[in-house]
């Protein structure tokens, strides 16, 4: 189950970064419309997502 919330927030950061520049509405979501904030939330989330993956592999 833990695996399955990391890949999903790993794929939300990653269209977040790259749709993020196509979708205004994205950016206006996080408060902003620059790409930083755009790049930052989205690999906050990419690792947040990562850490729990590594987490669900190594306690298997």
């Amino acid at each position: 189950m833990l695996g399955l919330i990391g890949l999903a927030l790993v794929v939300l950061g990653i269209l977040i970064v790259i749709l993020g520049s196509f979708l205004p509405l994205i950016r206006l979501y996080f408060g902003d419309r620059s790409v930083i904030s755009q790049l930052f939330w989205g690999g906050v989330i990419f690792l947040v997502g990562c850490a729990l993956l590594i987490y669900n592999a190594i306690t298997l």
